[in-house]
């Protein structure tokens, strides 16, 4: 029988680590098997400084490595401090990590086997298909100009849907038919990234056990759990230099693209139009939205270059799919209402005004996170999953 990944029922107490495309994220998190929530003991993030321009790819590789170690650092003096006085015998077992875009890649492709004769679906016929898709997998992710020449490690990949003969069928293993066709979707990291991980394992928790993960899969698999009923969403991930889209249909998640422009790139630029400080535009923003206001009409320049990059990346992805009616919306404090609406108006035109249901996840959406008041919505969502694994992961057999 084939299943994807094991839900552990061990309590354990695990350091996280977020790494997105502008801060780093950091908590230590106790997990008890008999309790519906995970408890947030600690939680900790660097933010890294918004440059007047986009760095080269580098420099900001330099600064999120700085970051990570700057974080961890803090993790391993504090956040150990914080668990020592919550029980001064525990110990930290399971170092976690979660990797949104552009660090991260999350992709799903369908490959096929057929055949005149009749033939028997083995392990072996099932990993000669994975490792096809993988394959294809990477050498799409070659074809873009700035990462033909990068290396991935793959992180974790799950085959989430097997049809013989075009039928579902749930166990494959000794069917027969005359085709196969398995949808396999792989978590993608690069290699520097993950040097950089295991270094802070080796030098700060070198006793644990490491896992890493895509945001996209992770908030895929918490979804399943927080909104059980809903099998067809577009999720939306809003970090600081990129905005990242996943489109789940019937439960399975089918296509993953990003636009290398986030919350960052929009400050960015609204400084660049009104020739405004950084720092000046934050302040407008975030007096507008506690005012209750509109964006700023001089923003609106930005703003319709923000919405437009949208609608250019997934009206290609539209050609060949439905835009799912029900949206989650990610994005960073203080800016997530302004995103939610922009992201809301972007795919409202794309859809052809189709109306939509958007959610924007934080702590209430989630639920309160035991004694986890972080207002920290990416750790919180890494929590859940490092409290319930289910659904993503290695394929495994019994």
């Amino acid at each position: 029988m084939f299943h994807l990944s094991r839900t552990t029922k061990e309590t354990v107490y695990g350091a996280l680590i977020d790494i997105s495309s502008g801060s780093i994220g950091v908590s230590i998190v106790f997990s008890e098997h008999s309790k519906p929530l995970p408890e947030i003991i600690y939680a900790h993030r660097v933010e890294m400084r918004i440059t007047k321009n986009v760095a080269k790819e580098d420099e900001t590789l330099r600064r999120v490595r700085e970051s990570l170690f700057s974080a961890c650092l803090t993790l391993s003096q504090e956040g150990l401090q914080a668990l020592k006085e919550r029980d001064p015998h525990a110990k930290i077992s399971k170092l976690f990590v979660t990797c949104s875009s552009p660090w991260a890649y999350t992709i799903a492709r369908n490959v096929r086997y057929e055949n005149d004769v009749v033939f028997k679906v083995t392990e072996t016929l099932i990993k000669d298909l994975e490792h096809g898709a993988e394959e294809e997998i990477i050498s799409l992710l070659h074809t873009k100009p700035e990462l033909k020449d990068r290396d991935f490690s793959i992180v974790e990949r799950a085959s989430v849907d097997i049809t013989i003969n075009d039928y579902p069928v749930h166990e494959p293993l000794h069917l027969k038919g005359n085709s196969m066709t398995l949808s396999h979707i792989a978590g993608l990291i690069p290699k520097e990234i993950i040097d950089a991980i295991q270094e802070v394992q080796s030098k700060l928790f070198p006793n644990t056990e490491l896992r890493a993960h895509t945001y996209m899969l992770v908030m895929y698999c918490v979804l399943r759990d927080v909104f059980p009923k809903q099998h067809s969403v577009c999720i939306v991930d809003v970090t600081s230099e990129a905005t990242e889209f996943g489109i789940v249909e019937n439960n399975l998640l089918l296509e993953n693209i990003y636009i290398p422009h986030g919350t960052n790139s929009f400050l960015r630029d609204i400084s660049e139009v009104t020739g405004s400080p950084i720092s000046d535009v934050c302040t407008r923003l975030t007096a507008e939205k506690d005012g209750g206001a509109l964006i700023p009409s001089d923003f609106s320049t930005s703003v319709e270059a923000y919405e437009q990059r949208i609608i250019d990346a997934l009206s290609i992805v539209l050609e060949h799919r439905t835009l799912p009616t029900e949206i989650i919306i990610t994005a960073q404090q203080p800016f997530d209402s302004t995103f939610k609406d922009m992201v809301t108006r972007a795919l409202t035109k794309v859809s052809g005004g189709t109306a939509l249901t958007v959610v924007q996840m934080d702590s209430k959406v989630l639920e309160e996170i035991a004694h986890g008041k972080t207002n920290d919505t990416y750790l919180e969502i890494g929590a859940r999953f490092f409290h319930k694994l289910h659904g993503c992961g290695e394929m495994e057999s019994d």
